[in-house]
């Protein structure tokens, strides 16, 4: 049997450059003022690391860019029903470099781009009462996805749980 022009072959075919797409993107740098320029949408988790608990969360985002300042609108719907509202303020600093503030973050967050393409930045915010400091990297799944994780410490250095979400533009 001749595979040249069977379904298999064609199948073959289209999974390959299915896959090389998504290498495609992957490989591509993460672009603050690109990706989240528009409407998207977030989904997912806090969990605690001390209980396991894990808290469910679903983002709906508006971000603006006017060549030097990006503004991210978040609106935040927690599985317990508790919903809250934030607004990042990014400002480009230099090529692959922002900085970034947010209503509880206490001092400007510093985005870079990382070797492999992905943003990582670090802040403080308050948050119920207390000061809580967030890791967090964002990296590219597909031009229409990026994940977002992030370790939060209290103190700066007890560990208190993980945000694992996934962004996706509509």
């Amino acid at each position: 049997m001749s595979y040249s022009n069977s379904p298999i072959r064609h199948l073959l075919a289209f999974c390959v450059a299915l896959f090389g797409l998504g290498a495609e993107a992957r490989s591509q740098p993460l672009r603050l003022e690109k990706f989240f320029t528009g409407s998207l949408v977030a989904e997912g988790r806090f969990r605690n690391s001390w209980t396991g608990s894990e808290r469910g969360l679903v983002v709906q985002m508006k971000g603006a860019f006017d060549g030097k300042v990006l503004r991210l609108k978040e609106d935040f719907i927690y599985s317990d029903g508790e919903k809250d509202r934030k607004t990042w303020v990014f400002t480009k600093v230099a090529a692959g470099q922002w900085s970034g503030l947010r209503e509880d973050v206490q001092a400007p967050a510093e985005v870079t781009t990382t070797a492999d393409g992905a943003l990582q930045f670090g802040y403080v915010a308050r948050i119920g009462g207390y000061d809580l400091s967030f890791s967090d990297r964002l990296e590219r799944i597909d031009a229409r996805t990026v994940r977002n994780t992030a370790s939060v410490y209290a103190f700066g250095f007890i560990k208190v749980g993980e945000v694992d979400l996934v962004m996706r533009r509509k």
